[in-house]
């Protein structure tokens, strides 16, 4: 094992990646130095620095994935930055790559981000103002830099950034851990460069060795089967951290340390969000937007800037599980308007340089339709609720259609496999609409749909579902997907969530509330979040909805027994009835316009 491991594996977003480019030209002058800390550690920094007479604003990014690789494949074409007059900074966090110190992720981003902004402004070619880019991890060190206090920091541009909370999609989602992407992180994209710096050949080889066995584990699934996550607690001992976070319980401070769900007062500079449609995490950076917003319309503060794609976490380029949403879809066109790195320069010149911003604050891309819109604010204010209600004949209608109920087997040990939506993960499980034909076959996924539309209905906004369900157990897990199913009989995913039983009191954002047993053979109503989306179903298309009891490696197989606290039981298979009609008003919640602009 080497820090070449099968990309195939490896979530490509983590390893910022994107179109290869040629390094940077005759534009910039390269320097690689050191930013001290105030404890002393030394940073790797990438200094490019335009010709002619500065000093420069200054643009940085952070993250643990070798810095140097920006300037040939990142996120944003640096060489353009430099070229459009900003003295630029790649950085590698502590403990990473060409820098000093020990790891620990997010935490340490707080006070090093606020030192780093500080050296980098207080450099005589930069004008003391810097804003910071970055996707992921890159957008988490954006973040903490503001929370360290940082006063040189005036613009952020964070990208699929998990900043919010570490329970809506980073560490769990609606109560269940989201152990396949956790992996994906800790094993693919961290443990190879923290083995290499290991001192001892001894401790080193050791730990290869247990790298190894994780790869066996995550080829064979024995990483993700029920219980899994606390069968082997001494695995890959130099990423523990990573699965000992999916064992605490939700109202763990650790979940808080470096997010932003308490200190949102702490975003007082202009901020411009960038997701996608399928990333995994969406839902932090809308919610983010949201508050954002929320605060300017209260204060007057700068209004948040949106941008969203039809886009995974590692894949920008419009073409995803098979649909090729256009050539405009992509980071490198966005419809003519100029490519990401192009937004990110007229972004950076209004926020530090005050020059015209001359584009609207929300940009997004509507599925389907295959186009982008601009707006004011997303979702727009002309949006109105829909409801479509299950009901009988596996019918999805606007009015309950008859009362009746469905059973599925919830069975830990033959979980319904990860299909496509909002996930990282590695081959073969692939992020995007991917066609649920593989999946909707089987006895534990029912489904109920539209007759064909005779119009198009466009979602703009929230997706929720409400199941009414009750269970032989005493926990259950229920996994939604709303669906677009075409006339060829292909139904592919556009948005789902997933929800605990015992969580179902959790607050989901910021873990308060207490978790307890689902009462057996009593119905009880999970409203399970599905984020948000912009999609129009077109004449002749169906809504759809499937419900299952997992999926799995994307989220942790739940084993249908409450577990208090520290303590762990063997899973057993579980009969879920879910129940709809008049009295019991399962149901599929969207927000919907009438005609997109």
């Amino acid at each position: 094992m080497s820090d070449d491991t099968d990309p195939r594996r490896q979530p490509a977003r983590l390893r910022d990646g994107g179109p290869t480019r040629e390094a940077p030209g005759p534009t910039a002058e390269h320097r690689e130095v050191t930013c001290a800390l105030r404890d002393g550690t030394r940073l790797r920094t990438v200094l490019l620095v335009p010709y002619g007479t500065g000093p420069w604003p200054a643009l940085l990014t952070r993250h643990p994935y070798d810095a140097t690789r920006d300037e040939h494949d990142g996120t944003l074409d640096v060489g353009r930055l430099v070229a459009a007059g900003y003295l630029v900074a790649l950085q590698d966090v502590r403990g990473r790559f060409g820098s000093e110190g020990v790891f620990d992720p997010c935490v340490q981003e707080v006070a090093d981000g606020a030192d780093a902004v500080a050296w980098l402004a207080a450099l005589p070619e930069c004008t003391g103002a810097v804003g910071m880019w970055g996707a992921s991890y890159a957008s988490e060190t954006q973040f903490g830099a503001l929370l360290g206090g940082a006063p040189a920091l005036r613009a952020i541009a964070p990208a699929m950034t998990p900043a919010m909370s570490a329970l809506d999609g980073f560490r769990f989602r609606g109560g269940v851990p989201e152990i396949g992407s956790t992996l994906a992180w800790t094993h693919y994209a961290i443990a190879p460069d923290l083995i290499t710096r290991i001192g001892s050949a001894r401790e080193r080889e050791a730990e290869r060795k247990r790298w190894e066995a994780t790869e066996r584990a995550i080829a064979t699934g024995e990483a993700f089967r029920a219980g899994a996550l606390h069968a082997s607690p001494d695995a890959e001992a130099i990423v523990v951290w990573g699965l000992d976070r999916l064992r605490e319980p939700l109202g763990s401070a650790h979940h808080r340390a470096g997010k932003i769900v308490d200190r949102i007062d702490a975003i007082d500079v202009p901020v411009f969000l960038v997701g996608g449609w399928f990333d995994v995490f969406l839902g932090s950076t809308l919610e983010i937007y949201r508050r954002l917003l929320r605060r300017a319309k209260d204060t007057g503060g700068p209004v948040p800037h949106l941008l969203v794609g039809p886009w995974s976490h590692d894949n920008t380029s419009g073409r995803i599980a098979g649909v090729d949403f256009g050539p405009g879809a992509s980071a490198d066109d966005l419809g003519g308007s100029g490519d990401l790195t192009a937004r990110h320069v007229r972004w950076f010149d209004a926020a530090l340089r005050a020059g015209a911003a001359d584009t609207p604050p929300v940009r997004v891309f509507l599925m389907g339709s295959n186009r982008w819109i601009e707006l004011d604010e997303f979702p727009p204010r002309d949006t109105r609720t829909l409801e479509l209600y299950l009901g009988a004949g596996e019918s999805l209608a606007a009015e309950p259609a008859g009362s009746g109920e469905r059973r599925l087997t919830s069975d830990p040990a033959s979980p319904v496999p990860t299909c496509g939506g909002a996930v990282l993960l590695f081959a073969p499980f692939e992020a995007g609409p991917v066609d649920q034909a593989a999946i909707e076959s089987r006895q534990d996924v029912v489904a109920w749909r539209t007759v064909p539309l005779a119009e198009e209905l466009t979602v703009m906004g929230a997706v929720r579902a409400v199941v009414h369900l009750a269970t032989t157990g005493t926990d259950a897990d229920v996994v939604v997907r709303l669906c677009d199913e075409h006339p060829d009989g292909s139904s592919r995913v556009v948005a789902d969530g997933v929800q605990r039983g015992s969580a179902r009191c959790v607050d989901p954002i910021t873990g308060l509330g207490d978790r307890r047993p689902v009462e057996p053979d009593q119905e009880q109503e999970f409203v399970v979040d599905l984020w948000s989306t912009a999609h129009t179903f077109l004449p002749g298309h169906r809504v759809r909805v499937d419900i299952a009891p997992s999926s799995s490696p994307r989220w942790e197989v739940g084993r249908n027994v409450f577990e208090p606290a520290g303590m762990i039981e063997a899973p057993t298979a579980a009969e879920h009835t879910i129940r709809y009609g008049a009295a019991h008003t399962s149901r599929l919640v969207l927000r919907v316009v009438a005609a997109p602009r």
